[in-house]
């Protein structure tokens, strides 16, 4: 099963073998996909940590300071009057943090969701139909939230009749963190059924209202591209469909398409050909497509390449270039299917037959 992570600045998902990420990196997006391994983690765990605002790292920073330093002065020989927070208020912070999340994060999160909602084929082509998507998550982490704090509710009224609250309060605390992922891992169990409504009814209202926020088309686009990535290596045969229509019922065109982009730094636009290849990949159930040394030629619906040709023509913008020249040219015929593969073997018989005539003479 597949986990995602959104951050501040981007969604990891996590599979199997492999860890991927797609993240802003000054207003354009880069993904990557990696093994699973403790590097991976470690560069997941430094993102997350290094993306989150100076604000959320000041308040995360006071409130383990609360924790931690008078106890410390107490562990040194300092005489001081209060002890500080107890232990069991980093589960707090642990948990408690799903109600401050920042805005880029909600943002993050909400398109990390809308993608794993939609049923149909996860590509930037079906980029209006994922943004309609629902925004809750059946699977979310809000879901181990609300069952750690209601853990804590419940054990407190169990442990307030024989303890004082400070000390029922703590034992609570401390057994609902042993007790909240057992239960949440037992929620699909029809034992649990009743559990599990109304976890999904409290973690609901939490996605819609705290833990998320309606992402925009560069959150989703970031979110399908990283998801992407991760597919492309675990599950590639789900990024293929069959076409429903009759071969003879499409309206099929290829397209030959250049894209220059003005103002680069130097004379190689390699990197620009490289990202304008990940954008086409996000199209290939729907298009065919082949790279040459002087341009792309795409095979598809005319609808769907007036699709990817915008598309294609956005990723030098994205990449910090001003000025891009595109260069297309149309082939649209309709009275027969032409497929790329067709033409090329019509020329290709049509040669081998003046070849064999011309060695039978």
């Amino acid at each position: 099963m597949i986990k995602g992570i959104s951050f501040e600045k981007g969604v990891f998902f996590i599979g199997k073998r492999h860890v991927s990420c797609g993240y802003d990196e000054n207003g354009r997006i880069v993904d990557w996909v990696k093994p699973l391994n403790s590097k991976a983690f470690l560069q997941v765990l430094k993102k997350v940590i290094w993306t989150m605002p100076c604000s959320f790292k000041i308040i995360s920073f006071v409130f383990l300071s609360l924790i931690f330093v008078p106890k410390a002065f107490l562990i040194l020989g300092y005489e001081i009057l209060w002890g500080g927070l107890p232990f069991y208020f980093l589960f707090y912070f642990m948990y408690g943090t799903h109600f401050i999340f920042p805005v880029g994060l909600r943002k993050f999160h909400g398109a990390e969701h809308k993608v794993f909602s939609y049923r149909g084929m996860k590509t930037l082509g079906n980029l209006k139909d994922i943004k309609q998507a629902k925004i809750t998550n059946r699977y979310c982490s809000t879901n181990l939230v609300v069952v750690y704090f209601s853990s804590v509710l419940l054990l407190l009224t169990i442990f307030i009749r024989l303890y004082s609250f400070p000390t029922a309060l703590a034992y609570a605390s401390y057994g609902a963190f042993l007790l909240a992922p057992l239960v949440n891992s037992q929620l699909n169990r029809k034992v649990m059924k009743w559990v599990k409504n109304y976890v999904l009814t409290v973690s609901f209202f939490l996605q819609e209202k705290l833990t998320t926020t309606e992402p925009d088309d560069f959150h989703i686009k970031t979110a399908i591209r990283s998801y992407r990535r991760l597919a492309l290596r675990e599950f590639p045969n789900e990024l293929r469909i069959k076409r429903k229509q009759k071969e003879e019922e499409q309206k099929m065109a290829i397209v030959d398409i250049t894209i220059i982009p003005i103002g680069t730094e130097g004379p190689s636009v390699s990197n620009y050909v490289a990202e304008i290849h990940k954008v086409l990949e996000t199209y290939q159930d729907r298009v065919n497509y082949k790279l040459t040394p002087m341009s792309t030629i795409i095979e598809g619906e005319l609808s769907v390449l007036f699709e990817v040709i915008q598309a294609l023509h956005e990723v030098p913008f994205t990449k910090g270039i001003k000025r891009v020249a595109t260069n297309i040219r149309i082939d649209d015929r309709r009275d027969k299917l032409a497929t790329m593969s067709e033409k090329l073997s019509s020329v290709e018989k049509k040669l081998q037959k003046e070849s064999e005539a011309k060695s039978s003479e």
